[in-house]
């Protein structure tokens, strides 16, 4: 506030606006009402009740104002200043005292007092700390109030971006003591999970603790469920988080930094700058490609799979991808599209669009040249698209990505003719993140991961497509999406057969074949899921009148390191 003079004067304006409002909302019904009675007899009744008609319309509209900031504030997002912004914000300081005992997802805690119509309402909203005797509304907040202040007081990148009025409503959350609890509660293990659950007390305070994160992996059905390691060991994680994702919600349980490493190149920096027993460095890429000592200087990273869940095995149909906030480019269907777009593309220019959004997709992590474009992508009968080619199709494809909060999805190019994007991402990539993390585990427990990458599987990738995409050959793309279709299909039909689920194991390889229809594997294991001869029928007329069971079936057992096969009765 005080190093911002134009915020403070909104802020007050804001108040004065907000007790104005209270009084209008108030004192106008009791006007309209007295004012309604006493003009019925005279001569210009008609004309004062036209007005007071209006005056009602105008205190209904700022009403539905107010109840749809407060509806906002409640949601976690944010509404713009003014007094029915600061009314609002006032509303649900007074619901969040009536019910203290609410839960509340990761995000909805923080946003509910941090939203920005309710900042201006600091002196109206009392700091409350989670209940030492309820902890699980609590752990989520108190986590991410810990890695604010971490951001603050280490001064990392960004922190002059945050905002103010966000920061402070988020540290007044702040609970060392629920902190430590969960420090003592992960015990000397490296890593694991821990259930908070409803009431649970706080332990007596301890030893300090040293090198351990953690993250929020969700509720489960008697609290909250927490993610721990340490160095050594591997976070659990959510499997639909993204890199950016892991690096928002992954915590330091001590008074430490969290360092963060994309690549090896990056680990190896990371550890050899980092200062011993205050930093801790955690690799966001495949753990088991990491050298042993590597490995115990660090953190990796691994999929949380919930072994009380329902099986995933009992699904054959497909169902919805797993969900994500950006526009999708589907590719892993016989016609690639972008779902989600904010208005068609332009027929004359669909096809260059999508190949274009394709290719910024599967390189969103870094810069594309225009020219690369241009000889690339663009590019028909071996003869280079024209400047005014690029330009109109990067133009029809910005207007169809759309703009979200931090502004058009296709960033304008750059003055060096760099294009860059946000928002944007693919199934492919989705699919390559989901076998990787697949990888980590053993074949039993990574089969759901890869049952959730066979999902994704639409039809014959890119099958429809006349011309173009030859990119995605010539850079590795479909040579590696074979690869990982392989492996998928193959884990879930070793993990099917175990189970007894021939009809998974049948579909998890037509799913694969769909991916490489060349795959000596995928067409050999699709020649031992049993069948209805192997069920003791002689094709219809055995098995019309009766059920089939898997009595007398051929039962196979793999060595799926060295995907040798035996066979027997």
């Amino acid at each position: 506030m005080a190093s911002d003079p134009g915020r403070l004067k909104r802020s007050l304006a804001a108040r004065v606006q907000g007790s104005a409002l209270v009084l209008y909302f108030a004192l106008l019904p009791y006007v309209v009402v007295t004012k309604w009675r006493t003009s019925t007899t005279g001569v210009d009744g008609a004309l004062i009740h036209t007005l007071l008609v209006v005056l009602a319309l105008f205190w209904a509209g700022f009403l539905i104002q107010v109840v749809l900031n407060v509806g906002r504030l409640r949601r976690g997002r944010r509404v713009t200043n003014g007094g029915s912004a600061w009314l609002a914000g006032l509303v649900v300081a007074v619901l969040a005292l009536a019910m203290p005992t609410s839960r509340a997802t990761l995000r909805e805690p923080a946003a509910m007092a941090v939203a920005h119509g309710s900042a201006s309402s600091t002196n109206h909203v009392p700091s409350r700390r989670p209940s030492p005797a309820a902890p699980l509304s609590g752990v989520p907040l108190a986590l991410m109030a810990k890695r604010r202040n971490d951001q603050l007081r280490q001064q990392d990148a960004g922190t002059e971006d945050l905002d103010v009025d966000e920061s402070i409503e988020l540290l007044r959350a702040r609970n060392p003591e629920l902190i430590a609890h969960l420090a003592r509660r992960a015990g000397d293990a490296f890593d694991g999970v821990i259930e908070v659950r409803d009431n649970e007390p706080l332990q007596p305070a301890g030893a300090p603790t040293s090198g351990i994160v953690a993250c929020f992996l969700g509720p489960s059905a008697e609290g909250t469920l927490v993610g721990f390691a340490r160095e050594g060991g591997r976070l659990p994680i959510l499997p639909s988080w993204s890199a950016e994702e892991i690096t928002a919600n992954v915590v330091a349980l001590y008074e430490g930094k969290v360092l963060f490493a994309r690549s090896e190149s990056e680990l190896l920096r990371a550890l050899a700058t980092r200062t011993l027993h205050q930093s801790i460095v955690v690799y966001l890429g495949v753990a088991n490609e990491l050298d042993d000592e590597l490995a115990t200087c660090s953190i990796g990273l691994q999929p949380y799979v919930d072994r009380e869940a329902p099986s995933h095995y009992a699904r054959v149909a497909p169902v919805d991808a797993p969900h994500s906030s950006d526009l999708r480019v589907e590719l892993l269907r016989a016609d690639p599209q972008v779902a989600g777009l904010s208005e068609p593309f332009v027929p004359t220019l669909r096809r260059r669009c999508i190949e274009m959004a394709a290719y910024l997709a599967l390189h969103r992590h870094e810069p594309v040249t225009g020219e690369r474009l241009r000889t690339r992508v663009l590019v028909r009968a071996d003869v280079d698209a024209s400047q005014r080619t690029l330009a109109n199709t990067a133009s029809a494809l910005r207007r169809s990505l759309g703009v979200d909060q931090r502004g058009p999805r296709l960033h304008p190019v750059t003055g060096s003719g760099l294009y860059v994007t946000h928002g944007l991402t693919s199934d492919v990539e989705l699919f390559a993140t989901l076998v990787a993390r697949a990888r980590q585990l053993p074949v039993s427990d990574g089969a759901p991961l890869a049952h959730q990458a066979l999902l994704l599987i639409k039809g014959e990738p890119m099958a429809s497509t006349l011309r173009g995409f030859e990119w995605f050959l010539a850079e590795g793309h479909g040579a590696r999406l074979a690869r990982d279709g392989e492996w998928a299909a193959l884990a879930l039909h070793h993990a099917s057969l175990q189970r007894h689920n021939y009809e998974l194991a049948f579909w998890a390889l037509q799913q694969g074949l769909l991916i490489d229809p060349y795959s000596d594997a995928l067409v050999e294991a699709l020649g031992r899921v049993p069948r209805l001869r192997e069920f003791g029928g002689d094709g219809a007329r055995g098995a019309q009148d009766r059920s089939v069971s898997s009595r007398g079936a051929v039962a196979m057992s793999w060595a799926f390191a060295g995907l040798s096969q035996q066979v027997f009765q």
